[in-house]
Parts: structure tokens; sequence; C-alpha cells
């Protein structure tokens, strides 16, 4: 279930397409972050409560996961870190921009002859601007999370 609200065609993933921009992509950004980390606590609070064997898993995996802090670096320093700011400070790593490309008009001042370039596409860029995935695309790091 949490799988395809993180990654499915309806998925917090999913939903970061190029445009989204402002308040919309903030939103989208905290609710893809936020169930990325709850994964972590539906496994051991739900399904292990349901499930001995489950609980054995996800016990297993989350001793193996905390003797190797600080690796992999996407669970401490991306999806730990940054559900923590989200919460705490209202802050987050994660940007957006988008370069505008105008076109313009160039005039021969002898001849009177106009040369029209039209506008080139938009760009959207959305970049981790901070932390140790500084410069990371933040689809490819959501990934690489939910893999």
């Amino acid at each position: 279930m949490l799988c395809g609200s993180l990654c499915g065609g309806g998925g917090a993933l999913a939903e970061l397409t190029d445009g989204v921009q402002g308040r919309q992509w903030r939103r989208r950004w905290l609710v893809a972050v936020v169930l990325l980390r709850a994964v972590g606590h539906v496994l051991d609070k739900v399904d292990g409560e349901r499930n001995p064997a489950y609980r054995a898993a996800v016990s297993g995996w989350w001793t193996r996961l905390k003797a190797t802090r600080p690796r992999p670096e996407v669970s401490w320093h991306f999806i730990e870190d940054e559900r923590n700011t989200i919460p705490k400070e209202y802050r987050t790593s994660a940007g957006q921009g988008a370069a505008i490309r105008l076109g313009g008009i160039e005039v021969n001042l002898r001849t009177g002859e106009l040369r029209a370039d039209p506008p080139g596409p938009t760009i959207h860029h959305y970049t981790i601007n901070a932390g140790p995935f500084e410069g990371r695309e933040q689809r490819s790091l959501l990934a690489e999370a939910i893999a």
C-alpha cells in the first residue's frame, strides 16, 4: 500500500512532474518525504503486529541498518534528516526553479531588416540545494530512496 502511495502511477514521485512549482510543489515534496519515512514505521507498528515473521524481518532489517550508520546515506542523510527538518523547522533542502529563454528581435539599422528569435522552452529544475546530496536531482534521489 505504501509503495503505491510512493511510486505507483498516482504516487508521490509520479506527481513531482515538470511544471509543478510553488506551494503545489512544496506540498508534493513534503508528502513524498513523509511517506518515505512512514514506511519503516508502518512495517514495524502495523505489519509487525500482524505477523511474527514480519516482526522478525523488520527487527532484523532495522538492526542491520542501525549497525551500518551512517550508510546508506540515503537512509540517514536524506530520509531521516529531511523528514526531521520538515516538521521541526518547516525547512527542506530541496529547491525548485525554472529557466525561461526569452525570444528576441534583431534590427539591422542599415537595411531595416528584422529577425525574430522565438522563445525557447521553459526548463524546470528540481535539485537538492543543501547537505550531502546537494546538486542531485530530487526525483532521482526519491527513486533511490524508494528502491
